[in-house]
């Protein structure tokens, strides 16, 4: 029978445990559960691992084509959280392999996938209406902005441009909408010009912060970050982690979190705790709003695909023709 090609494949849990035992010097049994959202066809896939008493999470990344990854962008991530936890900030780090390295590969019907496994995040997400846990975020955030200054890597990684934020997704809606005359593209079009011309005013003048540009998570999120019984936080899944502009990590926490549709006592307790540590210049502090709306253009150009897993893009109109 002919072989056919897929786009998408599942590992199965029990495989990926044998592979994990045979790679790692974790303690035994070992067993894995799926727990990705699988109608997220662009998301990783994430295993819950256990290995004897302890907990710790697989990751199998997707193949590259769609951010255009290579092995040196996981690579890059893997480094900075390695580097991060040498500076002793809180995030879920790489676990080493038997070999001594990092990243592994596996054979998958598709191609050859990349994985790795990652530390366990204790406690629980961050609750949106507790002021203390986003001060806290806000104070972690900066200081992890802070410590990556002193950054540097072999690794190469897409940097989160303008082209990345901006044209690259404008591009794709335009290709997807093809000959539609909808409204809301002319809306997401003009929005998208429109920021990024003030963004490249605000971030190219004489204001401009030193350390405005740097390594950044590029997806801090509610869901991404557990407080223990402690109150303490937890970082984790930094596949969208790179070079790019710390106000743009700002705009990203605010619209996960959805705080700007919140009190704004809730804001400003965030915005309190990173001030604490790394304040904003006028300038850097103008550009949240219109990276706010890249962020959006972003995601919208990012989840308008016209295959996966879970069929046509749920944004743009189905292909029929």
């Amino acid at each position: 029978m002919q072989e056919i090609a897929v786009t998408r494949s599942i590992v199965a849990s029990d495989a990926l445990a044998e592979l994990i035992e045979a790679d790692y010097d974790l303690n035994i049994p070992i067993s894995c559960k799926l727990i990705s959202k699988m109608l997220r066809t662009q998301d990783n896939d994430h295993y819950l691992v256990r290995c004897g008493e302890e907990k710790c999470i697989a990751r199998v990344y997707q193949l590259g084509q769609h951010l255009g990854r290579s092995e040196s962008d996981y690579l890059y991530e893997l480094d900075w959280l390695n580097f991060l936890k040498g500076k002793g900030l809180p995030v879920s780090y790489p676990l080493p392999r038997r070999d001594g390295g990092y990243l592994g590969t596996l054979h998958a019907p598709e191609g050859n996938r990349y994985y790795a496994l990652f530390s366990f995040a204790q406690g629980k997400p961050v609750s949106i209406n507790n002021e203390d846990q986003l001060f806290a975020m806000g104070a972690m955030m900066a200081q992890i902005h802070l410590a990556s200054n002193d950054y540097s890597t072999e690794y190469n990684r897409r940097p989160m441009d303008l082209a990345f934020l901006a044209d690259e997704p404008v591009d794709r809606l335009k290709a997807l909408w093809s000959g539609s005359k909808d409204d809301k593209l002319h809306i997401i079009l003009n929005s998208a010009e429109e920021a990024k011309v003030e963004i490249e005013a605000l971030l190219k003048n004489e204001e401009e912060t030193e350390d405005s540009w740097g390594p950044i998570g590029g997806d801090f999120h509610p869901y991404n970050t557990h407080f223990d019984e402690q109150n303490r936080p937890t970082f984790f899944n930094f596949d969208l982690c790179g070079y790019g502009w710390r106000a743009y990590d700002i705009a990203v926490f605010l619209l996960n979190a959805e705080l700007m549709q919140r009190s704004s006592r809730l804001s400003e307790a965030f915005f309190a705790g990173y001030y604490s540590v790394r304040p904003l210049s006028r300038n850097e502090h103008e550009a949240v709003a219109p990276f706010l709306t890249l962020r959006r253009v972003w995601l919208t150009g990012t989840f308008s695909t016209v295959e996966g897993a879970a069929g046509y893009t749920f944004i743009g109109p189905a292909q029929i023709d």
